[in-house]
Order: structure tokens, then sequence, then C-alpha cells
């Protein structure tokens, strides 16, 4: 058995962020990281799951809501991290969800009779939902035996919600369900879009990527707000992203 698994915990890999996590993130849960456009929540999330397979022997699942997978893929050879050949390898699974459905909702849009924005949004919600959202997550997990899985981001799917409290469920529902999996979870979250606080409260823990002008140059900020079941470093430490992917840096820094 890996003793990781054994003391609770799944690192990261990330330099200096399981430091703040006292050893990494408790097994099995759901985590956010949230932040801004351009803080690095993707890049961090995808790091989690290139370490796990290259390091750790954890195969994982990249759910993609929003980029295009090619590009992504040729992007992330700037980390030197080959994703297209740990794909072929059966150590990670990427899959392009939004595109994967954009045949059934464009067919769905010619025949509707709904007209205007909200006839749209219907039709999208009769395609995006938690529990398809669920499945494809649950078929690629058993099918490469993953330990880890990425949801970039799950913004896209709470906005699709009609109000708080069905976000609220939702959430709550895919959490539960995940759990289940014995799987541990990264969601993004784009802070400050549609019910992104609620994330924040019902999953187990929280990243906050910070992005700050100060004196014409752009600092990062990192802070781990919330993990449940553990004790953690609450403190925003400065990161960067690197040629290898993200840093985490142990001294403390002041966002005003």
């Amino acid at each position: 058995m890996n003793p990781r698994i054994m003391d609770g915990k799944v690192e990261s890999g990330i330099p200096g962020l399981d430091e703040l996590l006292n050893g990494g993130f408790p097994v099995g849960g759901t985590y956010v990281i949230l932040g801004e456009s351009g803080t690095g929540k993707s890049i961090l999330s995808l790091e989690f799951l290139v370490n796990g397979a290259v390091k750790y022997d954890e195969p994982g699942v990249y759910i993609m809501l929003e980029e295009d997978k090619e590009r992504m893929i040729s992007n992330m050879k700037a980390f030197g991290w080959d994703l297209a050949k740990l794909e072929q390898e059966k150590k990670l699974e990427i899959v392009p969800y939004i595109r994967s459905i954009v045949g059934d909702v464009e067919s769905s849009f010619e025949k509707s009779m709904l007209a205007g924005e909200q006839g749209r949004v219907e039709q999208l919600r009769q395609y995006l939902t938690m529990d398809s959202l669920f499945k494809e997550i649950e078929d690629c997990v058993e099918r490469i035996g993953a330990k880890r899985v990425v949801i970039d981001p799950l913004t896209i799917v709470t906005l699709l919600a009609s109000e708080e409290v069905v976000a609220r469920m939702q959430i709550l529902w895919l959490v539960e369900k995940l759990k289940k999996l014995n799987v541990t979870t990264i969601a993004t979250i784009e802070q400050g879009v549609s019910y992104w606080m609620d994330c924040v409260f019902l999953t187990d823990g929280a990243v906050y990527l910070m992005l700050k002008e100060k004196e014409g140059m752009y600092e990062r900020g990192l802070m781990v707000r919330k993990v449940r079941g553990t004790s953690h470093d609450t403190s925003v430490r400065p990161f960067k992203i690197t040629e290898e992917g993200v840093k985490v840096y142990p001294e403390e820094v002041v966002f005003s």
C-alpha cells in the first residue's frame, strides 16, 4: 500500500505547497483552487495530476470545461509535461467535456422552439448537469484506476444553476458522490463568479491564488484558507510559475 495513503495525505508534489498543507491534501476530499483569471489555477491543478502520475504512481483524470485539449497539451510542453504520453500510458485521461457534448447542444438548439437567451440556457442545462458530469468522471476513474481528479473549472456548471439553493445542493451532491469513488479531487473556481462562495463552504478545503499590482509589477500570492481534518498554515506565501511549474516560497507576504 502507498505509505502516503496510510498516512491519510496525498502529496501535491508542488514545492512549498505540501509544507503549508502539513504533508498534503487529506485523501479522498474535494478541494477548490480559487482565484481570478490568470492567477495560475489550471497550471497548479494540472501539476497536481502530473506529479501524481509521474512521481507517485497515481493516475489522474482532467475534466476540461472550457479549454481546447490540443492547445492545452501544446502549451503545457513549456513546463516539460508530456500529457499526450501520459495519456498513452494510461496514467492520465484528459476529457474535453464541453466539446464532447457541443454536437448534441447545437442540434438541440436548431430543433428548439424556445426563443432568446433563456431558451438557450434551458437547452444547455439538459446536457451540462452534475449528474452527467459525475458519470463522465466515474467512467474515466474506473477505466484507468484514477486516484486524482481535476475539474477545470467548476464555475461553468454553477453558472447554469437557476438559484443559489439549487447550486448548493448540486455542489454538495457532487462532493458526496466523488467521495464514494475514493479519489482526491481539485476543482478550480473563478473568484467572484456565480455561486463561488458556496463551493468554499461545501468542499473540504480551499486554496486562494492572488495576483496583485505593486509598483508597476504583478506579484503572486497563495493562501490555504481551509482544509478539513488537518492543521495547515494560513499565511499568504509568494509563489511563481517557473519553467517547471508552480513553486511556493517560505516567506510571508502582505497584499494590500
